[in-house]
């Protein structure tokens, strides 16, 4: 892999990273990943007229990974009113590929004995952040809370891994999801609280839409750097947005480092690594 595709992956990292920040450092956590959606969708209109169309068989799937992210913005925003970015990010994105494994595992996927190794990696990265946690006050549902997000995050990635390839291209099935997912988020989000989302818009809508071009760009760098270097090795170094997310949130939430959060944080980067590159 050249350096440059490595700094690229990286750099989508730290991206991915970013949009999490930005969700986290808002007042209402809800109504900024409504803006989020918002600049994602921006962007998706943008690259839409230079894609070919999404076959039939896709739009299922693309179906269902709307309804799975609906659920994903819902969860990440409760999770990030209760919770430490620090903690919620890790155990989120740490905890995605885990059940996505074990999902397949269900449906008959044998895993490797390298694949195992990072499920326990990753378990044991867990626990040591959840110890760390009931250190500082909270409780198991703190836990469970950011687990609920990972169970989502497993959702729309079978969908869309599914959907992908019922698509044939896999570049403009990512543009549709974005570009739609912004319809149900406001829905819900004007449905429940009306126009003191306009209000708030006033003051964190430049934010916020730069948050989803930034999701949006994170992804799109992900899915440029897999077609120049192995899929496995790309998403394996993706994970390190665990780290940036740690840091960022020291940096500019003012969170506290403690030995043993940075520990589990190592511990859920190899975990997740393994399972990629296994």
């Amino acid at each position: 892999m050249s350096p440059s595709i490595l700094l690229a992956i990286l750099f989508a990292a730290f991206l991915h990273a970013l949009w999490n920040i930005i969700v986290k450092s808002g007042s209402n956590k809800l109504f900024e990943t409504g803006f989020n959606a918002l600049g994602a969708c921006a962007g998706a209109l943008c690259l839409l007229p230079f894609l070919p169309p999404l076959p039939q068989a896709a739009w299922p799937y693309l179906g269902m990974s709307c309804l799975c992210h609906l659920g994903y913005y819902i969860c990440i925003s409760a999770a990030y009113e209760r919770v430490d970015m620090s903690f919620a990010y890790t155990v989120m994105r740490g905890c995605a590929p885990l059940l996505t494994s074990l999902a397949l595992l269900a449906f008959g996927v044998n895993m490797s004995a390298g694949a195992w190794c990072g499920v326990l990696t990753l378990c044991a990265g867990i626990l040591c952040l959840a110890t760390d946690n009931m250190r500082r006050g909270y409780g198991w549902s703190e836990v469970f809370i950011s687990l609920r997000t990972s169970c989502v995050i497993m959702g729309y990635t079978l969908a869309d891994g599914l959907g992908a390839r019922e698509s044939g291209n896999a570049a403009t099935y990512t543009t549709w999801i974005f570009l739609i997912n912004a319809l149900p988020v406001h829905v819900y989000i004007l449905w429940r609280h009306g126009w003191s989302y306009v209000s708030y818009a006033r003051k964190r809508l430049a934010v916020g839409t730069f948050g989803g071009l930034a999701s949006m760009g994170s992804y799109g760098i992900a899915l440029w750097a897999m077609t120049l270097a192995p899929i496995a090795v790309v998403a394996a170094l993706r994970e390190t947005s665990v780290i940036f997310g740690m840091l960022l949130a020291m940096w500019l939430l003012h969170e506290r480092f403690t030995p043993l959060r940075g520990f589990s944080v190592l511990l859920v980067v190899g975990g997740a690594a393994l399972l990629k590159l296994a």
